[in-house]
């Protein structure tokens, strides 16, 4: 039976008021006697200040705690590549954590050799910095926000008498690699130039494939037969020789995107990788140093994620307590990311509203804009089918499916929530 206007904005109005006054009231106390949701909110520190000129208490007890951790590897993560906020926190723990002396080394989720040249522009504003990120192939780099992050450790560095350097530990790109052996190859080296440029010919033809990590048999035999000259001087180099650190990077490119060994599985590949990468971090760490590294909540997790064992997995079997993990997390609001719908980079990709299976459905309800948490007390007060069950992974492009299953508390040891985040600036939205 078909209701008249008046009749149905009646109905609404009495349908709100019975969720005002009987539900919600219901559903709220279910919620606070939780048993999970009272350890979380017992825990949680109020550190809004870091985004906003609101004052928050807590964020002088983080600094503590941050700055005071035994530990040989910090790890950031972040849930999205392309969130404004996140590239925002992370300059302010990057400012906090600089306070330690023994913090020298930042590590990013991009190509070794590429990475050295933005160092270049760090310490000696040498090159232009909008080429050097395009540099790097990673749209989510590409942005007014990680310019800001880099100038903001230039800033630091000032102040600094041992300078915070960056380091790449990625291997997903072949090119400046092979033009660093090109231009630092000696004649005992033995690295023909031709061979050199025929393969960096041959890369830019099969541009697809080599970020797709999708060679054919064919082709990748090619170009590994190609590449023997520059595996063999691999073999017979010294870690000294100023060479060396571009040929076994080249060399772990090879290695990732062999189908011989892949078999093109990406649960293959993404083991490969992180196993790399993890090896990559442990190379750069000192006695007596300290290594912060800034990559994707999937890798910094201390446990397996959901396509294989992660580089944070690696780094804690090895290195124990010595490598510790920061995700940050988000409730609602928008990301940058490619959509395949658009066709394009946008940063309106919904954030997905979480269930009560999920952590982020808890964290939205503690009443703080951003809050940090210390994992290991969750832990402590709480069993496990206690927790939820999910929590929020956005990958590299944009999906609705962005939830994956897994203990957050176990899979961090600190977790920093923002309530409400947005896309970041990209250089490719216009």
């Amino acid at each position: 039976m078909a209701h008249s206007g008046a009749e149905k904005n009646d109905f609404s109005r009495s349908t709100s008021l019975l969720w005002c006054l009987f539900i919600a009231p219901i559903f709220l106390c279910s919620i606070s006697n939780n048993k999970f949701f009272y350890a979380l909110k017992e825990n949680s520190v109020d550190i809004s200040g870091l985004l906003s000129t609101s004052k928050s208490s807590g964020v002088d007890e983080m600094r503590r705690t941050l700055i005071t951790l035994d530990a040989s590897v910090i790890a950031i993560g972040e849930q999205s590549h392309g969130t404004s906020e996140f590239f925002r926190l992370r300059s302010q723990l990057i400012e906090m954590l600089s306070a330690d002396s023994q913090v020298s080394k930042i590590g990013l989720e991009a190509p070794m050799a590429e990475v050295e040249d933005l160092n270049l522009y760090l310490l000696e504003s040498q090159g232009n910095v909008d080429k050097i990120l395009k540099s790097l192939r990673l749209y989510s780099y590409e942005c007014e926000e990680f310019k800001d992050f880099i100038n903001k450790v230039k800033e630091i560095n000032q102040s600094r008498k041992k300078k915070i350097t960056f380091f790449g530990f990625d291997m997903q790109s072949p090119f400046r690699s092979l033009e660093k052996i090109n231009e630092l190859s000696s004649e005992k080296d033995k690295i023909p130039s031709d061979t050199i440029k025929k393969l960096l010919y041959y890369y830019s033809m099969l541009n697809d494939q080599v970020y797709s990590h999708n060679f054919s048999e064919e082709d990748f035999d090619s170009l590994k037969h190609i590449s023997k000259p520059i595996l063999s001087s691999l073999e017979l180099a010294s870690r000294d020789n100023k060479v060396f650190r571009y040929v076994k990077n080249y060399h772990q490119f090879l290695h990732l995107n062999d189908p011989t060994i892949t078999n093109h599985d990406g649960s293959i590949q993404s083991e490969i990788r992180d196993s790399l990468m993890a090896l990559n971090i442990e190379n750069e760490v000192v006695s007596g140093g300290k290594v912060v590294v800034l990559a994707h909540n999937g890798h910094v997790q201390k446990t397996k994620n959901v396509f294989s064992k992660s580089m944070g997995f690696f780094l804690r079997t090895r290195l124990g307590g010595k490598y510790q993990t920061i995700g940050l997390t988000t409730y609602r609001g928008t990301y940058t990311a490619f959509n395949q719908n658009d066709g394009k980079i946008t940063d309106t990709n919904p954030i997905a509203t979480p269930q009560p299976d999920a952590f982020e459905y808890y964290a939205g309800k503690i009443g703080f804009e951003v809050f940090f948490v210390n994992n290991a007390k969750i832990l402590k007060e709480t069993r496990r089918e206690e927790r939820p069950s999910k929590y929020k992974m956005m990958v590299y492009g944009y999906t609705q499916d962005q939830f994956t299953r897994g203990d957050i508390f176990e899979d961090f040891d600190y977790l920093i929530h923002i309530q409400k985040t947005t896309g970041n600036r990209s250089f490719y939205l216009n």
